[in-house]
C-alpha cells in the first residue's frame, strides 16, 4: 500500500509540475539535420514545447530550430500545433509522447517566400531526467527526405534574482532583477552546468554609467566543498560586450576578452532552485575584477579547499572584506604589490 501511494505521489507531482509548463519550455541539446543522403551536426539548438489549453481549445505546440545545411540552403525555425501528448510506462520511467503521423506547417524562405512543410514526428518529454527527444521526417517545398533528430535535449530553466556587483570595492545594484537560464545535462557520465550570465546596466560607478553584455558558461562541474556547480573558465576564451558612459574621458563599446587567470562562475542550488550565483571575472586590461552576486551564499565552503584552489592558478584577482587582492602562489597582495 505504502508503495502504491508513493507511485501516485510521484505521479502526481509529475503532473502538476508538467501543466504547470504553461508559455514554453526550453531545451537546448546537440542534433544533427540530415538532407540529400548526408547529415550536419548543429551544436546547442534550442527547441521549445508549448501545452495547450483544453478550456481554450488550443493543443500543443513544437518549435523546430534553424536547420543549415550550407550558407544556401538554410530552413528556418517552424512550429508544429495541433498535437497532443500521451503518458507512456511507469514512474519513475514514464515519459510523455507525441506522435504525428502527418503534420503540416509554414516558414519563410531565404528568398523570402513562404514554404510549406509536410511530415511525421515523434518526440517524448522525460520529466524525472528533464530530458527532451524528437525526430522528425519531413519534406520542404518540393525536396523530400529531410531528417532533424535530437537525442538529448536538456531542459532551460530560469531564475530571476537582484544582483549586486562589486565595482572598485563599491557595491552597486541594477534597478531590476536579472535572469540567469541554467541547462543541467549529462556529458560522458558526469553532469554538468551550462549557465547563460544575463546582460545588466548600473548607474555611476567610476566609468559612469555602464552596460555588461550577456555571454554563455558551458560545463560547471559539481564541487562538493563549494557547495555547488563550479569552474573557472579563464581558459574558455569568452569575451563580454562592455559599454559605458563616462562623464569624461574615452567611453568604452566594444567586446572585451576575459581575462586569462581568475575568472570564475559558482553556482549553489536548493533542490532544483538555484539560491546563489558568484561570477568572478576581469574584462580587457582592467586591473580590478568585478564580482557580481545573487541570492546567499551557502556556508559550506572550505577555506583550505579554497585555498588550494587559488593557489592552483597563477595569479587571482579578487574582492575580499570590500578591498581588491592579487593571490599569487597561495600568497596574497595588495593593488600596489605589497604582500598581506
Amino acid at each position: 500500500m505504502k508503495r502504491l501511494f508513493t507511485f501516485f505521489a510521484a505521479l502526481t507531482v509529475t503532473m502538476v509540475a508538467f501543466a504547470q509548463m504553461h508559455g514554453g519550455m526550453y531545451f537546448v541539446g546537440d542534433a544533427s539535420f540530415g538532407a540529400m543522403g548526408t547529415s550536419k551536426e548543429q551544436k546547442k539548438d534550442t527547441l521549445v514545447v508549448e501545452l495547450g489549453n483544453s478550456y481554450a481549445g488550443t493543443k500543443d505546440k513544437i518549435t523546430l530550430p534553424d536547420m543549415a545545411f550550407s550558407p544556401d540552403m538554410v530552413i528556418k525555425s517552424f512550429v508544429i500545433d495541433g498535437l497532443a501528448y500521451e503518458m507512456v510506462g511507469t514512474y519513475p520511467n514514464m515519459y510523455f509522447e507525441w506522435n504525428a503521423d502527418e503534420f503540416s506547417a509554414t516558414t519563410i524562405g531565404i528568398d523570402g517566400q513562404e514554404k510549406q512543410i509536410s511530415g511525421k514526428l515523434n518526440a517524448r518529454y522525460y520529466h524525472t531526467q528533464n530530458k527532451f527527444a524528437v525526430t522528425a521526417e519531413f519534406s520542404y517545398g518540393k525536396m523530400g527526405g529531410l531528417t532533424y533528430t535530437c537525442e538529448e535535449a536538456f531542459y532551460v530553466k530560469s531564475t530571476s534574482m537582484p544582483l549586486t556587483v562589486n565595482v572598485l570595492s563599491t557595491d552597486y545594484a541594477p534597478t531590476e532583477n536579472v535572469t540567469y537560464q541554467t541547462r543541467k545535462y549529462i556529458e560522458e557520465g558526469v553532469q554538468k552546468l551550462d549557465v547563460v550570465i544575463p546582460a545588466y546596466s548600473l548607474s555611476e560607478t567610476p566609468m559612469g554609467d555602464m552596460e555588461v553584455g550577456s555571454y554563455t558558461v558551458c560545463g560547471l562541474t559539481y564541487d562538493e566543498t563549494l557547495g555547488g556547480y563550479f569552474k573557472d573558465y579563464s581558459q574558455d576564451g569568452l569575451t563580454v560586450h562592455l559599454k559605458t558612459y563616462p562623464a569624461k574621458g574615452k567611453a568604452l563599446d566594444d567586446d572585451y576578452a576575459l581575462a586569462a587567470d581568475g575568472t570564475t562562475l559558482l553556482v549553489q542550488y536548493n533542490g532544483n532552485n538555484v539560491v546563489y550565483v558568484e561570477n568572478n571575472f576581469t574584462p580587457g586590461a582592467m586591473l580590478s575584477p568585478i564580482l557580481a552576486t545573487s541570492g546567499e551564499k551557502k556556508v559550506t565552503e572550505v577555506k583550505a579547499v579554497e585555498a588550494e584552489k587559488i593557489a592552483a592558478v597563477k595569479s587571482y584577482k579578487r574582492i575580499e572584506n570590500g578591498k581588491f587582492v592579487i593571490i599569487k602562489d597561495g600568497k596574497k597582495y595588495n593593488s600596489a604589490g605589497r604582500q598581506l
